[in-house]
């Protein structure tokens, strides 16, 4: 299994739009093949972490995700977040 998470930090002023956001998201994800859940975290300091963390089947299921119109037009959405990073990982004990 793989895991992938994109960590940013919301200022106070927008942290609330941001959750709210991605409480409404439109689950296309949730459609695709490997796809295995999304949990979206957020800290408790004054300007919140925010974390998606997002668990595939595998890298390929990933990787043909992150090819699709569907990603490109998520990824445009949260392109705001400049300070955003990305790291995969790859589940080796439960």
């Amino acid at each position: 299994m793989i895991v992938a998470i994109t960590r940013f930090r919301a200022s106070p002023e927008e942290a609330d739009g941001w959750v709210q956001r991605l409480q409404e998201r439109s689950r296309r994800v949730d459609g695709y093949a490997g796809f295995l859940g999304l949990e979206v975290l957020r800290s408790f300091e004054r300007s919140p972490e925010i974390l998606l963390v997002t668990r595939w089947k595998d890298r390929d299921a990933m990787r043909a995700y992150f090819q699709s119109e569907d990603f490109q037009r998520a990824k445009g959405a949260s392109a705001s977040q400049e300070d955003a990073t990305f790291t995969m990982y790859e589940v080796v004990a439960t």
